[in-house]
């Protein structure tokens, strides 16, 4: 997370374990929801948001999220300590402007 803030609006490469999720909704997530969103795992456990909250490029491919869905993945973006959104969302790490997404060797 040091590493987010020290680096907030700028172009990074972010590399942890990519996991689809439901939309992700304040109070946490309803049961039974659909696997439409995506987010990286970073090894101390923080979890960075792929793109901003209630956006058409939150809502990740079906064939990204099956065939990335608990790798190990590099992706290239803008990193931001807290989504940028407008009015309500979530206060959490996202990576926005995503260039690419690269699947890690040894997955």
């Amino acid at each position: 997370m040091a590493d987010i803030s020290a680096h907030d609006g700028k172009a990074v490469v972010v590399w942890g374990e990519y996991r689809a999720i439901p939309m992700p909704i304040k109070g946490g997530e309803a049961p039974g929801t659909k696997l439409s969103h995506g987010l990286l795992l970073l090894e101390d456990g923080t979890e960075v948001f792929l793109e901003t909250y209630n956006t058409p490029q939150s809502i990740r491919s079906p064939d990204e999220r099956r065939h990335l869905n608990h790798k190990q993945v590099a992706v290239h973006g803008i990193v931001h300590r807290l989504m940028p959104v407008r009015g309500q969302g979530l206060m959490e790490p996202s990576i926005n402007n995503i260039q690419a997404i690269v699947e890690l060797p040894g997955s």
